[in-house]
């Protein structure tokens, strides 16, 4: 199962680090940052749901780090809690001025630590909850508003009495038709939303050449291209063994190579570039569009965000939510570009696959490696 409750440690020694990596490693899927400005990169990337931060670092020091924290855009702020040798009342006060929600002295008490952990991931997972439930609904309302007219006013239509030509009669069911099959997606986008939130999915995950994936998500979008028409330009030179849920990814691309198609203008071109770098494998999809509104690019990938009118009202904004929540739980990033009247384009960094995982297993192995 996938576990969305990560926990970003920052600190500069690693012994300490070593000791909270043994303390939690085996619960909690961890990541480190060893300087203030490493930590506020790595939580704009992985969006962690609690921070041990240590007070004394090179640079910017945790005081500095915690307020910058609590100023990056997120759509669940994490918990913060601050691990110091610094013992004084005055200093604990710093901290929670800086925005702290907990300070712990050092040298610390395990399973105390522990103890804090467990109760603030409980706590954020409760706001989550709560948060998500409003957030929800209102996005349902938005979303779903389009869709309902599209189905109410053709039945509305073919339940009056009186003649009607076939083919109005069928243009009018038609319409009912694509109305309610939107509605179905929104609903399974949602639901999948939500589920990937609360920590309710699996990955099954294997070594993929990603050249494999995005093969079969561009014949899946082949007609759709051809109908707008944008010509889909692949750019392959070299194998990119990541290790991944096929499904999963292919989605991931199927969603950013669709938004890709709809914004580009007709006669425009899609290129989709893989790529193996030194510390990443990655997915790079560039469209010719009038790209994002600079408001909403820092949002994009919000499914709350206040509606963008062009990419949600084809329900954009819950898929790109979506592929951002599956990227992060393959370890990876997904981003975006744009510029004015040049287009945009998104890019998805995956690591590369382990060294063990090129071996050649029964299925039965590899599910249970994941499990």
């Amino acid at each position: 199962m996938a576990k969305l409750h990560r926990i970003l440690l920052v600190d500069d020694h690693p012994t300490n680090l070593a000791v909270l990596e043994e303390l939690l490693g085996e619960t909690y899927p961890l990541t480190i940052a060893t300087s203030g400005e490493a930590a506020l990169a790595r939580a704009a990337e992985v969006a962690p749901a609690l921070i041990l931060l240590d007070v004394m670092m090179p640079g910017i020091d945790g005081y500095e780090t915690c307020r910058r924290l609590r100023a990056l855009p997120t759509l669940h702020p994490p918990k913060i809690i601050m691990v110091s040798a610094k013992a004084m009342v005055a200093e604990r006060l710093r901290g929670y001025d800086a925005g702290a929600d907990d300070y712990v002295t050092k040298p610390f008490d395990p399973q105390e630590l522990l103890a804090k952990v467990r109760v603030y991931l409980q706590l954020q997972s409760s706001e989550e909850v709560d948060q998500l439930k409003s957030q929800m609904l209102a996005l349902l309302n938005h979303e779903m508003r389009t869709p309902l007219n599209g189905l109410i006013a053709p039945l509305q239509l073919l339940r009056m009495d009186g003649p009607m030509a076939t083919e109005e009669r069928q243009l009018l069911l038609e319409m009912a038709a694509h109305s309610a099959t939107r509605l179905e997606r929104l609903c399974e986008k949602v639901a999948t939303l939500s589920a990937m939130h609360a920590g309710h999915w699996d990955l099954q995950c294997l070594t993929v050449d990603l050249r494999e994936v995005v093969h079969s998500a561009l014949d899946a979008v082949a007609a759709d291209a051809a109908a707008h028409p944008v010509t889909l330009v692949p750019e392959w030179p070299e194998a990119a063994l990541t290790y991944c849920d096929i499904h999963q990814m292919q989605g991931v691309v199927l969603t950013l190579l669709d938004n890709a198609i709809r914004f580009s203008p007709p006669g425009g071109q899609v290129r989709v570039h893989v790529a193996r770098e030194a510390a990443h494998c990655l997915v790079r999809v560039t469209d010719t569009g009038a790209g994002i509104d600079p408001a909403y690019l820092p949002r994009v990938f919000d499914a709350f965000a206040p509606a963008d009118i062009a990419h949600h009202t084809a329900g954009l904004g819950v898929s790109l939510a979506i592929a951002q929540q599956i990227a992060r739980a393959h370890q990876g990033t997904i981003d975006v570009e744009s510029a004015a009247e040049t287009g945009t384009t998104f890019t998805v960094r995956l690591p590369p696959a382990p060294a063990w995982s090129h071996e050649t297993v029964p299925q039965e192995e590899g599910d249970a490696r994941n499990k």
